[in-house]
């Protein structure tokens, strides 16, 4: 049985079959791959199996661009892979911002932190999307 890591990857290389033949969506994937070269060094490691089953559980992927979708049942919630860059973000799909709402690992609103004595704090937009941003552990560091 395939688990999300398979239904990922698998997306991943049709994706990027399909991309020979459209050059958008090659520029789409090579601008994910260039993001994760300039930056995945910051992203916390994740395994995908854990984030989906965690946020959108028995999701299957939906594919839109570069991008690999999984949706909670309600369509509220998003792990939102991108096919180039080898990450995904966690997206709360009830926030209608222009550039939508990401959040942390705990589901809270990605802006904001608690430091060690539970005070919440704000991140200034580059901390934001570091903290929001997520490495997809290769299958054999999972």
């Amino acid at each position: 049985m395939s688990d999300v890591k398979d239904r990922y990857s698998q997306g991943v290389s049709t994706r990027k079959i399909e991309s020979k033949a459209d050059a958008e969506l090659l520029y789409e994937i090579e601008k994910g791959t260039q993001r994760a070269r300039m930056h995945k060094h910051e992203w916390q490691a994740v395994n995908i199996n854990e984030i989906v089953e965690k946020f959108a559980p028995g999701a299957e992927p939906e594919f839109s661009g570069c991008k690999i979708s999984f949706y909670n049942e309600k369509r509220t919630i998003a792990v939102v892979a991108d096919v180039g860059g080898g990450y995904l973000r966690i997206q709360d799909l009830t926030d209608k911002s222009e550039k939508g709402l990401y959040l942390n690992l705990d589901g809270t609103n990605g802006h904001n932190f608690k430091d060690e004595k539970g005070k919440i704090h704000g991140r200034n937009p580059s901390e934001y999307n570091r903290a929001t941003h997520y490495r997809i552990l290769t299958r054999g560091e999972m």
